[in-house]
């Protein structure tokens, strides 16, 4: 058997995949149980962290990696990563690859202190410079959402291509944008010419600025908002400043794309 970073490969049979695969294929678990598995693992993994004895959680902070302006100390992250496994997975639906992904590329944490999901924003020099929060605990269906005090203007959490893009996919957050991304995998659809990044609202400063640093004067804003009246509106502002713009949303029956995702059961393991 072959190992490389997440992925296996049997040549004798032909077969591999990644971590929930290997558990399916040789332990004959299923999708479901699988995920369940490798969050528990990590989160006893996270046990033997040094730091506060009585939550065993380490907490650690970017400042080598964020701009002057932002308040880095906010972003005391936990080595457990428990929380935003099993919400982002299980409850949102998307690729558990994704996910575990853009924790390994050090752009998605779970705050130690509240265990909400933190997904970065990083300028054009790759420097932290913001972040994206997403609670990953709901009261009475409400369930908290906002940027981190001092995070850049202009700026949101992003995946793909960040020198010249073909297109930039704007989202109103990114549980939106993960999702599209879970869709377009289960459809085989190649996204790697693309910039996809979440607005965390709806941001005319944030398409303006991303299109000037990220992209080019051939670059094109993909506007993949929801299917609502604020959507429409946005749209109807951006394409004063943008004609060119596309539009891309979910379809019409479903309000966004993590809707999209849940209802049509398309995210891959």
């Amino acid at each position: 058997m072959r190992i490389q970073g997440n992925k296996w490969y049997r040549n004798s049979q032909g077969n591999g995949g990644n971590a929930i695969d290997f558990l399916v294929y040789y332990y004959g678990l299923s999708p479901k149980k699988a995920i369940e598995r490798l969050t528990q693992d990590i989160g006893s993994e996270s046990s033997g962290c040094p730091g506060d004895k009585k939550s065993g959680v380490k907490e650690k902070n970017l400042n080598a990696q964020t701009s002057r302006g932002f308040d880095f100390n906010a972003l005391a992250t936990a080595c457990d990563q428990q929380r935003i496994l099993a919400y982002l997975v299980k409850t949102r639906g998307i690729s558990a690859n994704i996910v575990l992904a853009e924790i390994q590329n050090g752009q998605l944490f779970q705050e130690s202190r509240t265990g909400n999901a933190i997904f970065a924003m990083s300028n054009e020099a790759g420097d932290k410079v913001g972040a994206e929060v997403m609670g990953t605990l709901s009261f009475e269906n409400i369930r908290y959402k906002g940027i981190k005090a001092g995070s850049a203007n202009g700026y949101g959490y992003a995946v793909g291509l960040k020198q010249n893009p073909q297109y930039i996919l704007y989202f109103e957050s990114a549980v939106d944008l993960l999702s599209f991304i879970s869709i377009m995998h289960s459809q085989a659809k190649p996204i790697s010419a693309y910039l996809l990044m979440s607005m965390a609202g709806l941001k005319l400063e944030v398409v303006k600025k991303s299109l000037r640093v990220f992209g080019n004067s051939a670059t094109t804003p993909v506007l993949c908002v929801d299917n609502d009246r604020a959507g429409s509106e946005f749209i109807a502002r951006c394409l004063t400043q943008h004609p060119s713009a596309i539009i891309k949303q979910p379809d019409k029956k479903y309000k966004d794309w993590n809707d999209q995702l849940l209802n049509k059961g398309m995210a891959i393991l």
